[in-house]
């Protein structure tokens, strides 16, 4: 219990949800802002996000994100589940997102063939 208390402790006194949510924002709409042919859209709340795929890249683009340096999965064929850390911080999520087209763009070429 004493842990538990000391981890709300943390979320209370470091306004810790209101991170999550302007961070969480700022992901999914650099997300959407990329206007990347392979993005159909972003859901979610928070940093719990989902970013739907227009074709079923997200095993090979799951792979290719790894190979980046980031831990992301998927769920279904044509969706990747992001849920980072709560601390995630703002240069980490813009890090991302600059970081995605190449992710996207490897996980097509290994889809059709290119790689």
């Amino acid at each position: 219990a004493a842990a538990a208390l000391a981890v709300l402790k943390y979320i209370d006194d470091h306004d810790l949800l209101a991170h999550v949510d302007r961070v969480g924002k700022a992901l999914a709409d650099g997300i959407e802002e990329l206007g990347h042919p392979q993005i159909a859209g972003v859901r979610g709340e928070g940093l719990l996000l989902g970013v739907v795929l227009k074709s079923e890249i997200a095993a090979a683009a799951e792979q290719a994100a790894r190979a980046a340096g980031y831990l992301i999965n998927a769920p279904a064929a044509d969706v990747l589940r992001l849920a980072p850390p709560l601390i995630l911080t703002d240069e980490q999520a813009a890090a991302f997102v600059a970081d995605l087209p190449a992710i996207l763009d490897a996980a097509t070429d290994h889809q059709t063939g290119k790689a």
